[in-house]
């Protein structure tokens, strides 16, 4: 997803607090100097804005570039900016029409061109799939990763981000991303993008219940809630964190 336009359906997640796992939240933004709002918040490690440069995200966060969508050419600025990160991540959104829109069989052609090339030298990340089609499509969510995967033979991926937008239950946000971990072949989760399309009161809820269920889980590396705008996890005026953004920031 990009900017402010969710794709998808949004979710709730409730799990018990409990120990939490240092530096796994993360920033999807547009706008950095909103984004280094949550600077000196010691849980907030990371950040990435659909492509790359990082447009001014203070350096004391790591920014990791990603490869929106199926080039038609080499980009030597993309070979740069990800030969110089830790970690870099895939096409956004292939299975969604709005989005990338690339159909697996070309996404694991592009991946061994754009991606395999860069194994061993940056943790590399799969593309970033929805949650539509309820798994079973089999070219929307993780339908689609699972065509994929059986198409990108021998290709080198470290960590499998998605996506995640519902208004369910925690125990279904918690059984999509067990899933996907799964059906990734075991593969470290980045939760890249999630969100419940709630009330203010009803997100800070979920917030404090799903941040240390998931900072609880080895296997779920990153996560990054939607996202560093106006009214989300920054106040209307744009001048500092919303209420939201303060607990995402700090919640322990």
């Amino acid at each position: 997803m990009v900017l402010i336009c969710p794709s998808g359906t949004l979710a709730l997640v409730a799990f018990a607090a409990g120990a939490v796992a240092q530096g796994k939240r993360g920033l999807t933004y547009n706008n950095a100097a909103w984004a280094n709002y949550f600077k000196g918040h010691p849980q907030v490690t990371w950040g990435y804005n659909w492509g790359w440069p990082s447009n001014g995200l203070d350096a004391s966060f790591e920014f990791v570039p990603m490869l929106w969508g199926l080039p038609t050419a080499d980009d030597p600025s993309w070979t740069a900016a990800a030969t110089a990160a830790k970690n870099v991540l895939g096409y956004n959104e292939p299975d969604l029409n709005s989005q990338a829109n690339i159909i697996p069989s070309d996404a694991a052609v592009g991946y061994q061109r754009f991606f395999q090339p860069l194994a061993g030298k940056v943790q590399l990340g799969g593309p970033s799939v929805t949650n539509a089609g309820n798994g079973v499509l089999p070219y929307m969510g993780l339908g689609w990763l699972d065509s994929f995967l059986a198409d990108c033979t021998g290709c080198q991926i470290d960590f499998m981000p998605i996506h995640w937008y519902g208004n369910e239950t925690a125990v279904s946000f918690q059984a999509y991303v067990t899933e996907a971990h799964s059906r990734s072949g075991g593969k470290p989760i980045w939760v890249t993008e999630f969100m419940l399309q709630d009330s203010e009161a009803s997100q800070i809820a979920f917030l404090k219940e799903v941040m240390p269920w998931m900072d609880a889980q080895p296997w779920i590396q990153k996560y990054s809630y939607f996202g560093v705008f106006e009214d989300f996890l920054i106040n209307g005026a744009g001048t500092g964190l919303s209420n939201i953004g303060t607990v995402y920031a700090s919640y322990t």
